[in-house]
Order: structure tokens, then C-alpha cells, then sequence
């Protein structure tokens, strides 16, 4: 019986010590640790909008006149990024204007039966944002995607569907 109450005073003592270190234990858990993976998921979150953005703007830049895609208010530089912004942009914390650029570059040569040695024509588009976190926690020195504004770039690459409409 003796043995039965020392063992059961062990366990848990009268002095209150883990209700006193709780407060503190969780404060430095939320800061240090829930805060922190919030902004990071919405960093991921950032990033695949932006990959989505980009992906439609390089589909579209396949299919137009090299002209048409460098013309700052067509369908690449404003029209997708506006419809972009009402809808799935509406959950990037952005900081500024999105920037886009087009460029072209050779592919492989094709040649064949009945070809005409026609070049591919790969047409390259990179979408570069700049995002706030989605919750900026105080520390004293600047981290990205914590605190601090952080750059997204993507770039993707696709054939382009007439190659010669990369020369008008």
C-alpha cells in the first residue's frame, strides 16, 4: 500500500510545474514552429498559381505571331495575367506587377520523308512575381517568405505549333 501512493505522488506533484511551463512551451511551438510552416505552405501555394499562370501563357504564346506576344497589352502580357489575377491570383500576396518575358530560341531540324528541312521553333516564357508572406512574423533579421518579400520565377519552354510565326 505504501509502495501504491509513492508511486502515484511520483507520477504527478502538487506544485503545479507542467501547468507553469505550458504557457510558455506552447507560445515558443506556435511562434517557432505553426507560424513558420503557415507561410511556407502558402509559398507552395504561391508557386503552383504562378506555375498554373505561366503554363497558360506559354501554351498561348505557341500558337501567335511572335508580334503578338511581345505586345504588352496582348493576350501574354495583360490578358492572361488580368483573368489570372481575378480568379486563382486572388490567393498570391503580391507585391507589384507581374512581369513577363517571351523569347524564341532554334529547336532540332526536322527531316524526313516528304519534309522540307523545317527548324523547330521553341518559344520560352518566364513570369517572375514578387510575393509578402502570408503571415510576417517579428524576428530581427529579414528571412524570405517569413518576414521579407520573396521572388517566384518561373520559366517554361514549348514547341511552337508554325515555326513561322516566330519571325513576324
Amino acid at each position: 500500500m505504501l509502495a501504491r501512493k509513492y508511486r502515484a505522488r511520483r507520477r504527478r506533484t502538487k506544485h503545479g510545474a507542467g501547468i507553469a511551463e505550458f504557457g510558455p512551451g506552447i507560445l515558443v511551438l506556435v511562434i517557432c514552429i505553426f507560424f513558420p510552416l503557415v507561410d511556407l505552405l502558402s509559398v507552395c501555394l504561391s508557386y503552383c498559381t504562378i506555375m498554373v499562370l505561366n503554363y497558360n501563357q506559354v501554351a498561348q504564346a505557341a500558337l501567335i505571331r511572335a508580334s503578338e506576344a511581345a505586345d504588352p497589352s496582348g493576350d501574354i502580357k495583360k490578358g492572361i495575367p488580368d483573368t489570372w489575377r481575378s480568379g486563382m491570383g486572388k490567393f498570391v500576396n503580391m507585391t507589384g506587377n507581374i512581369n513577363t518575358d517571351v523569347s524564341y530560341r532554334n529547336g532540332q531540324q526536322e527531316s524526313g520523308a516528304g519534309a522540307t528541312d523545317a527548324q523547330d521553333v521553341i518559344v520560352r516564357v518566364r513570369t517572375s512575381i514578387t510575393c509578402n508572406p502570408f503571415l510576417p512574423i517579428p524576428f530581427f533579421f529579414g528571412i524570405p517568405g517569413i518576414n521579407a518579400p520573396f521572388p517566384l520565377v518561373v520559366f517554361q519552354e514549348k514547341q511552337m505549333e508554325n515555326p513561322d510565326f516566330s519571325q513576324q
